[in-house]
């Protein structure tokens, strides 16, 4: 094994890129007892709309990482998402969910104390890589090396067409989200934790409305398919109480009155690979190497997937000497990268096929799955009426009633415990 000492390096490891991809990858290395250097040129991250939603899969990999207790103080929890359609319920579903604004997620996983992690306030240059040792020049003039060169930058660093790396397009304009806080009218208060509300007709580009909490703040997530320069984007940011109003006009049937409290922030998705031949001594993860449309939920199961892989494989890596592309082929390669990378593509497309397509395929997908949504929806309100019965002690009236109704015999068990109730809908 080449250690830290014998080979001169600066650290095993450099981390490029201190968002959440990068600290979370630094937290769990260091936590392995590995010598990381972490670059960014920010101290602190600072305001950005991103993913502000923890979801069930992403809640589990970061206990498994012992990182979740660090989002507590700064984050909403609920377990119960209602899903709604043409102003009503029609599902539940029992999921643990947390709310978080995402700079908070990414500065409640920096600490100067964390061990095994050094960090660097400074943007790279220019990376040197070789099969052996990598050299990271930094902008302050500083020359750094180590093993392995982990690019956690996103889509801005530029330092991909260095390495010999380009970036496919694969749907320009993807999606476009809106973010923005709602609060209940004057004298009355929201009675749910989440909802998940989707649109009626394609005509509106709207894929759906995400309600959640964060801390004591209702948030609202808006995923359109439109671009930036759309003027009904420009119409919603200046007036997006009456433009919600407008476009989904049942939303108060399901959330109780309700008033926009905020200025509305909004983030577009491109959906592109990085192509080219694994680079010896450097890897990417994260949205350097693939992005991911927000509306699939899918953007943090890439990111912590990709930290729980690389991380094992880093193990294996550094018990040998080198760092060759074909030892790190074994990342790319990995049988559960490979899984998400791909669900998070094949749903992007589905989401945005389901909601605006207007092929006749897509028009009778829409058809059925609307039909679906009515049927739960009566099945939702019945169950929600022999709830109420049976905390009377009414239920036995029904009882008879229930058993020859085809419709009431319909099975309301909740989905399962990892179902994404925003995903599984379209």
């Amino acid at each position: 094994m080449e250690s830290v000492g014998s080979s001169g390096v600066s650290s095993e490891i450099i981390i490029v890129g201190a968002g959440l991809a990068g600290s979370t990858l630094a937290a769990v290395l260091g936590q392995q007892g590995r010598r990381v250097i972490l670059v960014d040129p920010h101290s602190t991250c600072p305001p950005v709309f991103k993913a502000e939603k923890l979801d069930v899969d992403q809640v589990e990999l970061l206990r498994k990482f012992g990182l979740l207790e660090s989002f507590f103080p700064n984050s909403g929890r609920w377990n119960e998402v209602q899903m709604g359609y043409d102003g009503r319920i029609f599902r539940t579903v029992q999921v643990e969910q947390y709310g978080i604004n995402y700079a908070d997620m990414v500065n409640a996983l920096y600490a100067p104390e964390r061990p095994g992690v050094d960090f660097r306030r400074a943007s790279v240059e220019h990376i040197a890589n070789t099969g052996h040792i990598q050299h990271v020049k930094l902008s302050g003039g500083e020359e750094l090396t180590a093993r392995l060169v982990v690019l956690a930058s996103g889509i801005s660093s530029g330092l991909e067409a260095s390495l010999g790396l380009r970036r496919r397009m694969i749907q320009r304009d993807q999606s476009l989200v809106l973010g923005f806080d709602i609060a209940a009218s004057p004298g009355q208060s929201f009675n749910f934790g989440s909802i998940a509300y989707y649109s009626v007709t394609p005509s509106t580009r709207i894929g759906y409305l995400t309600l959640f909490k964060i801390r004591n703040t209702m948030r609202a997530n808006l995923f359109i398919f439109r671009t930036a320069y759309d003027p009904w984007v420009r119409e919603f940011i200046l007036d997006p109480e009456r433009m919600l109003r407008r476009y989904l006009p049942k939303l108060s049937g399901v959330t109780g009155e309700y008033r926009v409290v905020s200025k509305v922030e909004s983030g577009r998705a491109d959906l592109y690979r990085a192509d080219g031949n694994p680079q010896p001594g450097v890897v990417l993860i994260g949205d350097a190497f693939q992005s991911v449309c927000p509306s699939t939920g899918l953007g943090l199961d890439k990111i912590l997937t990709d930290v729980d892989v690389l991380s094992a494989c880093v193990s294996r890596w550094l018990e040998t000497p080198g760092m060759g592309a074909d030892k790190l082929a074994d990342f790319y390669n990995d049988p559960r990268k490979l899984a998400t990378d791909s669900r998070a593509l094949q749903r992007a497309h589905h989401h945005r096929s389901a909601a605006i397509d207007p092929s006749l395929r897509w028009r009778i997908h829409r058809f059925l799955l609307h039909f679906k949504w009515r049927f739960e929806a009566a099945v939702e309100s019945l169950r929600r009426r022999s709830d109420g019965f049976a905390r009377s002690g009414k239920l036995d009236s029904i009882s008879s009633a229930k058993a020859a109704d085809p419709i009431i015999c319909v099975s309301t068990a909740k989905n399962p415990r990892h179902s994404r109730p925003e995903n599984r809908a379209t």
